[in-house]
Parts: C-alpha cells; sequence; structure tokens
C-alpha cells in the first residue's frame, strides 16, 4: 500500500463551517486582498473575538497570569485553530509560503536564508527518496515543499488546520508534488493511531510551541517514529538571559506569546528535558540565533525600515498594509476584525525584535533527538 493511501483511511475533511468562513477562494494560491474580501463577515469577526478574548484578561491584570496560562493551555486548540484562520492570509501575503525566521548570513536575500533553513533539517535528518517523514504541523507547507524538492522524500504534514490542510494541497497540485506529499487533518498532540511507526523521521518548524506543553506533542512524535527515527526541530524559548521577575522582560514575552497563539513559552532547559521525558536521546542542540561575525540578526527584516526588497515585512510595510486593510474594512470591502488581526501583527513585531534585541527570546532552539533502535 502507498503512503498517500494509508494516510488518507484517516483524512478530515473540510467542513462547511470552514468553506463558509473562508470562502471558496481557499484552493486559489494567492490573492490576498481577494481572500480578506471573500471571508464571511460574522464568521470572522466571531473568530477574531474568541482568539483576542483568550488574551484579554492578562491585559488587564498580568497578576492572574498563571490562571490564564491554565487556561489557554486547555483550550489550546481552539485558540490555535481561531489563530491561524485569521492570520493565514495576512502571513502568506507579508511573509510568504514558510511561516518562520531563519539564520541569516550577510549577503543573504531572505528567500536564500529560509531555504537554507529549511534545507538544513533535510541535511541533519539525512533524507532521501526512500524516507517517508513527517512534518509537525505544517502550515501552509512551505518547508515542506523545499524538503520534497531537495530530498526526494514522501513528506506526510499533519495540521489541524482545515484552511491552512486545504492551502497545502493546492500548492502540490500547482507544483506537481502530489504523489510525494500527503496532508493529515488532525491534532498533533493527539495523532491517529496508524501513523504509529509509519516514519523513518519527523521535523518540526517553530510548531510545536503550539501545544499545550512539549511533553504532549513530543511523545506523540515519539510514537510515530520507526525505531532509531530521528526528529529535529525549531523551538521558540525564552533563553538564560530572561528574567520571569523582570517586568520589561515579561511584557516581551506575554507579547510575543499573544501574537503566536502560544500557552506559555518554554526555556531552553524545559524543551530538552521534555524530549528526554518522552524517551528521546538528545543528540544536539543549538540557539542558531546566537549571532557570529557572519550573521545579521535574525529578526533585522521585521526591525527594518524602507526596503523594495521584502517591503512588506518592515515596520513602513506592516504599516501600510494596516492602513490599507483599515480603509477597505471601513469600505466594508473586507470582513470585520481584518483591522484588528493586522494590529496585533504589527505588536507581535515589534514584541519579536524586542525580545531579539534583549536576547531573552529564540524562535530557533535547534534540538536533533533519536528514539532508540529497541524502543517500540
Amino acid at each position: 500500500m502507498s503512503p498517500v493511501a494509508e494516510t488518507n483511511n484517516f483524512e478530515e475533511h473540510v467542513s462547511e463551517s470552514d468553506i463558509k468562513q473562508h470562502g471558496e477562494i481557499i484552493y486559489e494560491t494567492n490573492g490576498f486582498i481577494s481572500k480578506i474580501h471573500r471571508k464571511d463577515r460574522q464568521l470572522n469577526r466571531r473568530t477574531v473575538n474568541t482568539y483576542t478574548g483568550m488574551w484579554k484578561e492578562d491585559k488587564e491584570d498580568f497578576s492572574n497570569q498563571e490562571e490564564t496560562t491554565k487556561l489557554r493551555r486547555e483550550n489550546a486548540q481552539k485558540m490555535t485553530n481561531a489563530f491561524y484562520d485569521i492570520v493565514t492570509d495576512f502571513y502568506e501575503y507579508g511573509w510568504g509560503e514558510s511561516f518562520h525566521f531563519a539564520r541569516t548570513y550577510k549577503g543573504d536575500t531572505f528567500e536564500q536564508a529560509i531555504k537554507r533553513h529549511e534545507q538544513y533539517l533535510s541535511l541533519k535528518l539525512g533524507l532521501n527518496d526512500k524516507h517517508m517523514t513527517l512534518d509537525v504541523g505544517c502550515g501552509v507547507g512551505g518547508p515542506l515543499r523545499e524538503i520534497v524538492r531537495l530530498s526526494g522524500a514522501h513528506v506526510t504534514g499533519i495540521n489541524n488546520n482545515a484552511y491552512q490542510i486545504e492551502r497545502c494541497k493546492a500548492y502540490s497540485k500547482k507544483l506537481g508534488i502530489e504523489s510525494r506529499t500527503d496532508f493529515v487533518k488532525g491534532d498533533f498532540t493527539n495523532m491517529p493511531r496508524e501513523l504509529d511507526g509509519k516514519f523513518d523521521s519527523a521535523y518540526a518548524v517553530e510548531a510545536t510551541v503550539h501545544s499545550p506543553k512539549l511533553e504532549m506533542v513530543y511523545g506523540q512524535v515519539f510514537r510515530a517514529l520507526k525505531p532509531g527515527g530521528l526528529f529535529a526541530t525549531y523551538e521558540w524559548v525564552t533563553t538564560p538571559k530572561y528574567d520571569e521577575n523582570n517586568p520589561e522582560h515579561k511584557r516581551i514575552i506575554h507579547g510575543i506569546e499573544e501574537g503566536n497563539s502560544i500557552p506559555s513559552l518554554s526555556s531552553y532547559e524545559q524543551a530538552l528535558e521534555a524530549a528526554k521525558s518522552v524517551g528521546f536521546e538528545v543528540l544536539e542542540y543549538e540557539d542558531m540565533a546566537t549571532l557570529k561575525d557572519c550573521h545579521d540578526p535574525w529578526y533585522l527584516t521585521l526591525k527594518g525600515s524602507f526596503s523594495w526588497n521584502g517591503f512588506r515585512m518592515t515596520r513602513i510595510g506592516r504599516w501600510t498594509t494596516h492602513k490599507l486593510v483599515y480603509i477597505l474594512e471601513c469600505l466594508h470591502i473586507v470582513a470585520p476584525g481584518s483591522t484588528d488581526v493586522a494590529s496585533f501583527l504589527n505588536n507581535t513585531a515589534d514584541a519579536l525584535v524586542e525580545g531579539g534585541e534583549m536576547e531573552i527570546f529564540t524562535p530557533m532552539f535547534f534540538i536533533l533527538l533519536k528514539k532508540s533502535s529497541t524502543a517500540q
């Protein structure tokens, strides 16, 4: 039986409410204004309110953060689904198909850095055309497609957001790689049993941070791997320079969490311990945000001023997008709530820059893990 046939048996299909919210345009691969214009007005407003409502209490009273963090962990899937329903079109428009940062060398274009960051995973996992690989939290599939085209491996992406799954399918069809890709609509903290022991390797690109706790998703990846399988991941974590008793540090990290649907960021040590606790052997780890003379800061694009290259990602580009969306929403051309999304994404970008400059946060703590060859 082919890898595709095996996984298609338990794939969930897009619901009528998903299609109603996003419109039939989900099968197209571009058209930012068209996509946010086609969204259902009431459903989009409700989804924005669902997401922002989970953070309202923290904004009003930071002292109760432990309780609100617990609440977000309990509702992590609902929160993250709402988040990606409202931000996916903005991400694709402003950032591209790969929703992640990258170690950047001086002289790199943004695209070169992004692709190298993805190719590094393929290199570390030793992928080839005989491998079956799992992309844990695949987004709209940017890294997945790069890895497939580089290595020839068959890659299955798991993602709990129906809209993003449909975007993945549209891109695979457009690029002619449907036979080397498959997509499962499912919760990566509760993977279908049919995935047990199916994969030679797995990777995650800044995705497992959405898990209520890292142990939950790591345990599922461990179960999905064959004995001896490798798992490579880029994690969003706080660094040893983060001081949870420093109000400024706490404000910045909370801004990063709020703007990226993160129940609570882990630290270097917590990420490594989570992996060990479910049975993984830690082969290597590195904070790839640590700068050497040949590197530019990972957040430089977000901090940048005017630039034609990557204009949409710069401060002035983000400000321009926000104003454009505001005008379109006032004219009833785009769905209500679109301006709120543009606004909180701008605030998030500022928090990410602050966290990077203060070196209290990294989006690229690389960990390479191994499942023992004797493990079941």
